[in-house]
């Protein structure tokens, strides 16, 4: 069965340095620090995004890359971002970090820096006492002359789209935008522009997540796992659910261990209990559950009942609707049926990205759903410990 994950020990704020608490540290920060070769399952998304960036008209692109935490969306994007070509490209760059206690006026400061900095020049000094609109009218003439590209990684707020691309001109210079974000429901689209691409960034393969774990478990030996480790690899593997930042986490704190066939069994065994009181571990869970408590107070139940279906199966939707309906879940709104309201519920949750969509009928609708395993249990059992 999947990890028992206890999120009812976790704080639902966003982290802090309060006296007495431990520190957190965003293990998201680690991916631009990751070096190339330890990578994986990543090379072809990359190069399409590329594509997307580089090769396209002159119009302004906007992609965003869309996964639930942990799957390696800033890991893709930095990989697009510091890359020779795509550096060469564009005559200035910002790399943005949104989350969800932003502040406009710090965005565009540090995007003004950076734009001005990427040229090698000085930028005005004034900006430091200068409000939201001055900010604009500064940021705006001087994209215009330029074939800039921005990433704003970690993207929450559905208006912030609206308020940014205002200080974004579509200047025919092939200038981009990348977002990263769990909801899709942030993303523009196409009805804004027919260069508005999204990239659904899913988990691991089998093979893959594999591959990642054995370069960190067994770096002294280039990945090369001695064959009795073989099968307590896979099944630890099993557990991360294709997670990149898990299987690295997980991969680093084995590495430390002895290789050894009991020592790895005992680990497996204790796993729930490690995810729960191992301070690397447990910012695993810091990340995880960013995307349920940012969940509206009428999802956060129809999420938690997912927990009720057997682990790996597909659920058809009608079947899901109509026990969300009976459960009532689902409250009267005016103008829409239950049935309907139901559906925009179940499409909300697809949206971010803790519902795939396993199965498309002939005329195009939904039919089966599978949730995120690691999610729905977790906080199925957390939530009602």
């Amino acid at each position: 069965m999947a990890v028992g994950f206890h999120f009812n020990t976790i704080d639902q704020r966003e982290p802090s340095s309060d006296t007495g608490s431990a520190p957190w540290h965003d293990p998201r920060v680690v991916a631009h620090f990751i070096e190339e070769t330890e990578v994986v399952g990543i090379g072809s998304h990359r190069n399409k995004l590329m594509n997307w960036l580089v090769k396209r008209p002159s119009n302004r692109t906007v992609i965003t890359v869309v996964s639930i935490g942990g799957v390696g969306k800033t890991t893709l994007v930095k990989k697009v971002y510091y890359n020779e070509k795509v550096v060469a490209h564009f005559n200035c760059r910002a790399w943005i970090i949104v989350s969800k206690s932003y502040k406009m006026e710090e965005l565009f400061r540090n995007m003004i820096k950076q734009f001005y900095e990427a040229r090698k020049e000085s930028a005005p000094k004034e900006i430091n006492t200068m409000e939201e609109v001055k900010l604009i009218e500064v940021l705006q003439p001087y994209l215009l002359e330029q074939r800039y590209v921005v990433v704003f990684d970690d993207l929450w707020d559905i208006e912030f789209w609206e308020h940014i691309k205002l200080a974004l001109p579509n200047n025919d210079k092939g200038s981009g935008i990348v977002i990263t974000t769990q909801n899709e429901d942030v993303a523009p689209t196409h009805n804004e522009s027919s260069l508005c691409y999204v990239h659904k960034h899913l988990p691991l393969t089998s093979d893959k997540a594999l591959e990642l774990f054995y370069k960190k478990v067994f770096q002294a030996k280039e990945g090369n796992c001695p064959r009795e480790l073989v099968e307590p690899s896979c099944k630890i593997v099993g557990r991360c659910e294709g997670l990149p930042l898990t299987i690295v986490v997980i991969g680093v704190l084995l590495s430390s261990k002895d290789k050894v066939v009991s020592e790895w069994s005992k680990f497996y065994d204790s796993l729930s209990l490690e995810l729960d009181t191992n301070l690397r571990l447990r910012s695993i869970l810091k990340i995880l559950s960013l995307s349920y408590h940012d969940l509206p107070y009428y999802l956060k139940a129809c999420f938690l009942y997912l927990g009720m279906f057997p682990e790996d199966y597909s659920i058809n939707c009608a079947r899901l609707i109509r026990l969300s309906i009976a459960e009532g879940f689902v409250k009267e709104k005016q103008g829409l049926t239950l049935e309907e309201l139901a559906q925009a519920y179940l499409n909300q949750l697809i949206h971010r990205s803790l519902v795939q969509v396993v199965k498309i009928d002939v005329v195009g609708k939904i039919d089966f759903v599978e949730f995120m395993i690691y999610h729905v249990r977790s906080f199925f059992q957390g939530q009602r410990s």
